[in-house]
Parts: C-alpha cells; sequence; structure tokens
C-alpha cells in the first residue's frame, strides 16, 4: 500500500514541483544540500522481515499450517498446491526433528529480502541454514523461496 501511495503522490507531486521548482531554486541558495532520506526506513524494513521470518518459523514449528501459509507468496502456493500439501512438505520436513530457531540474519535489498535461520537441533538438515528469499509484496514481507 504505502508503495501505490508513493507512486500516486509522485505522479501528483511533479506538477506541483514543476510549478514551484523555479521559485524554489531562486530563493534556496545553491550551496545547501537537499536534505537525506529517513535512514531507519531499511532498519524498519529489516525489522519486519525479521519479525515475519520469525513467526512463520514459529508457526511451521508449532504446525500452525494455516497461519504458516499465510506468509506464502503466491507464487508459492501455486506451486506447492494446497494447504494439505504444505502440511504434507512441513511433515517430511520435520520428520525426526525437534527445531530449536536461535537466530535469524536478516539482509534487505529494496523489496527483495534474505533471511538465514539458526537451528540448533542437531537433526536440521545442512539446508536448513542456506539463505531463503522473501519478497515484499502487497504491503508485507511474503517467503518466496519456493
Amino acid at each position: 500500500m504505502l508503495v501505490a501511495l508513493s507512486a500516486c503522490s509522485s505522479e501528483g507531486a511533479q506538477e506541483d514541483s514543476a510549478a514551484t521548482s523555479s521559485s524554489a531554486s531562486t530563493s534556496a541558495p545553491a550551496s545547501t544540500p537537499p536534505p537525506a532520506p529517513p535512514a531507519a526506513s531499511t532498519e524498519s524494513s529489516e525489522d519486519q522481515l525479521r519479525a515475519a521470518a520469525e513467526a512463520l518459523d514459529r508457526s511451521a514449528t508449532a504446525r500452525d499450517d494455516e497461519t504458516a501459509w499465510s506468509f506464502y507468496s503466491q507464487r508459492c502456493k501455486n506451486e506447492i498446491g494446497s494447504i494439505e500439501a504444505y502440511g504434507q512438505v512441513l511433515d517430511a520436513f520435520y520428520a525426526g526433528r525437534t527445531p530449536n530457531y536461535t537466530d535469524w540474519t536478516v539482509r534487505v535489498n529494496g523489496s527483495s529480502g534474505q533471511v538465514v535461520t539458526v537451528d540448533a537441533d542437531p537433526s536440521a538438515p545442512a539446508s536448513a541454514m542456506n539463505p531463503r528469499t522473501w519478497t515484499f509484496i502487497d504491503g508485507r514481507w511474503q517467503f518466496d523461496n519456493c
């Protein structure tokens, strides 16, 4: 939703900025740099992605399949097929294991993110430490590593 609002406001702002750019350029000294964008936006995005990744891992581990499924992108849902098939994927992934997620490392680059989860379960497969791709779609982070 934020992306859509920004896109809409920037179109209307082009006319406004064109009308005010000539007066703004004469009133502001040439040596004054433009204000920097807020630095907190990346941190906020990383925090939001970390929260989503933690919630997915915890809900999948608790076998709250519906909640875990809600974090998946539509592309992944289409590939998996159904929530029942997703439950079978979780059955296979967690067979003989006791997951114990202890840490999430997050990297965000625009609308794409990578999450590496540390699982202290000695039975966790090596692939559990592989980075997982998330994508910011429709105003929220969605698991897109299918």
